[in-house]
C-alpha cells in the first residue's frame, strides 16, 4: 500500500497542466530576440539562393544559376558580419550557417558542374559531382571541430585550413565563366579532374588567408 505522501506525489504526476498557467506560458513562450533573428534570415537567404541555383541548372539556364551561387556566397560573408556586430552570434547560427555553406558551396556546385557538361562522362561525372560535394562537408566537419581547439597554433586566427567552401565553390565554376565569355567548352574529363583538384584543396592543409584581420 502507497505511503501518503506517495499517493500525494502520484496524484500531482496525473494532476493536468494548465496551459495558463504563468510560469508555465514563460517557459513554453520565451521571445527570442530580434538580433539572433536577423543573421539566421540571412544565411535562410542564402540557402534559398542555393536550392535556387540548383533548379535552375536542372532548367539549363546556367547564368542565372551561377549568379545565385555568387549571390548565396555574398550573403554568407554578411550573416556572419551582421552577427558580429549587432551581437547576434548564437550556437543555432553557427550550425544553420554550416549546413548552409553544405548546400550552397558544396552540393549545388557539383550540381550545376554535372548538369552542365559532367553528365557527359555518365558515372565517372556524377562520382567527380559527389566528391566535391562530400568533400565540402568535411571540410566544414573539421572547421566545426576544430573551431574551439586551445592548441591551434598563433597563425591560425588569420587562416583558414585548406580553401574555404564559398572560394572553392567559386573556384570550382571557373570553367561555366570562361564558356560565358565565349570560350570553347574543356573536354568533359578535364572538367571532372579540375573538380576533383578543387575538392582536394578543400580538405586539405593548406594554410589560407582569411582576411578576417583586413578592415
Amino acid at each position: 500500500m502507497a505511503e501518503p505522501a506517495d499517493a500525494c506525489y502520484m496524484w500531482d504526476m496525473q494532476k493536468p497542466v494548465d496551459p495558463n498557467y504563468p510560469e508555465m506560458r514563460r517557459r513554453r513562450f520565451r521571445p527570442i530576440p530580434v538580433r539572433m533573428l536577423v543573421p539566421n534570415v540571412i544565411t535562410l537567404l542564402a540557402i534559398c539562393a542555393g536550392l535556387t541555383a540548383i533548379r535552375l541548372s536542372t532548367e539549363g539556364r546556367m547564368e542565372l544559376a551561377v549568379a545565385a551561387i555568387v549571390f548565396a556566397a555574398a550573403l554568407d560573408g554578411l550573416d556572419g558580419r551582421v552577427a558580429r556586430m549587432i551581437k547576434g552570434q548564437s550556437k543555432f547560427g553557427a550550425e544553420l550557417d554550416s549546413l548552409a555553406d553544405f548546400v550552397n558551396f558544396g552540393v549545388a556546385p557539383g550540381l550545376i558542374l554535372y548538369f552542365w557538361q559532367l553528365h557527359d562522362l555518365h558515372n565517372g561525372g556524377w562520382i567527380a559531382a559527389m566528391v566535391f560535394a562530400i568533400s565540402g562537408g568535411l571540410r566544414l566537419a573539421r572547421f566545426n571541430a576544430t573551431m574551439d581547439d586551445p592548441n591551434k597554433p598563433a597563425f591560425a586566427a588569420n587562416f583558414f585550413t585548406g580553401v574555404p567552401a564559398p572560394a572553392g565553390a567559386i573556384t570550382v565554376l571557373l570553367p561555366i565563366y570562361l564558356a560565358f565569355l565565349g570560350l570553347p567548352k574543356p573536354p568533359a574529363l578535364l572538367t571532372a579532374l579540375y573538380t576533383l583538384l578543387i575538392a582536394f584543396l578543400m580538405v586539405s592543409r593548406l594554410p589560407v588567408f582569411s582576411g578576417k584581420s583586413v578592415r
